[in-house]
């Protein structure tokens, strides 16, 4: 009898936490956008899409990269920086992702110039 009370409480206390905010959750995403759309972003941490598009947040602070390449334009990367905190031990992380959403404006690339004769 004991053992299945230990385990009911066990079961409601399991449940009670996937309330938490953070847990169990979908993880922060990282918007991106490019003009013009349709361009390949890449995230240096992993994951890839054509914008305007969306991502997982990298799961660790630090300083990543989106490269965005399209046909006919100059590939441009822009820096991001991802801060996970937690404001107390009992409190779930934060993820903040800046700039969020990461936009790019391509410019098109310069035509290959001839060679003189």
């Amino acid at each position: 009898m004991r053992k299945l009370v230990l385990l009911m409480v066990s079961g409601v206390v399991v449940a009670g936490c996937s309330q938490i905010p953070g847990l169990g959750g979908d993880p922060p995403k990282v918007s991106i956008e490019s003009n013009p759309p349709g361009a390949n972003a890449s995230l240096s941490s992993g994951g890839s899409c054509r914008t305007p598009c969306s991502l997982p947040a990298p799961d660790k602070s630090g300083d990543f990269n989106v490269t965005f390449g399209l046909t006919g334009y100059t590939t441009q990367t822009v820096p991001i920086k991802v801060s996970v905190k937690k404001e107390n031990w009992y409190s779930s992380e934060t993820t903040t992702v800046e700039p969020n959403p990461v936009n790019a404006t391509l410019q098109p690339a310069a035509a290959a110039r001839k060679p003189r004769s």
